[in-house]
């Protein structure tokens, strides 16, 4: 199963991640984009307890398609739980873990913790634009080698959202079918 998590604000119907929703259940895939509580007041508790629930729930390893916030949320979800049923995870656009904004303040800074990947780090990707607004120059490449993860940076790509022209992002859904017919993926 594909669970896509969504950052601060929600994901809107142009946003790429509600197109690559579509585009994988369109495709037989199994995926899910969850409403998660306080879109504009997220609390790092619960929405990892939220996803923790998802994945422990799911008859398959899941893979993780997130956005933003929705990135250091899966962080914190692995730092707490381990990657027990879990694939793989596609990191798009992550703020600074330094980020100063208090309605994200919960999540700040994340956990970055190797070892908490290390099992799934392999299989796993960090995206980034090279003008994103929302984090400092190399910031994030350095994140991907401490993580131990691949990572892409997308020139010119700013925070991989609406507000930078992503509303259908081919990419994303290469990366996702492609794990999907390479076998590993139920």
């Amino acid at each position: 199963m594909i669970v896509i998590v969504y950052g601060y604000e929600g994901s809107g119907e142009q946003h790429w991640q509600r197109w690559l929703l579509r585009q994988l259940q369109a495709r037989g895939i199994a995926a899910t984009l969850p409403e998660l509580p306080e879109p504009l007041a997220p609390d790092k508790d619960t929405w990892v307890a939220e996803l923790a629930r998802l994945v422990e729930s799911s008859p398959t390893p899941v893979t993780l398609i997130c956005h933003s916030l929705g990135c250091w949320a899966v962080d914190h979800l692995l730092a707490k739980r381990g990657t027990h049923n879990i694939a793989r995870a596609l990191l798009v656009a992550p703020p600074s873990p330094f980020l100063i904004f208090e309605a994200v303040d919960t999540f700040l800074p994340p956990p970055c913790r190797a070892d908490a990947w290390a099992p799934i780090a392999a299989r796993s990707l960090l995206v980034s634009g090279d003008n994103d607004e929302f984090s400092g120059d190399g910031e994030l490449q350095e994140i991907a080698i401490q993580l131990g993860l691949g990572f892409k940076l997308v020139p010119d790509a700013g925070h991989i959202n609406t507000a930078s022209g992503y509303g259908p992002w081919p990419f994303a859904l290469e990366w996702a079918t492609a794990i999907r017919e390479s076998g590993v993926e139920s």
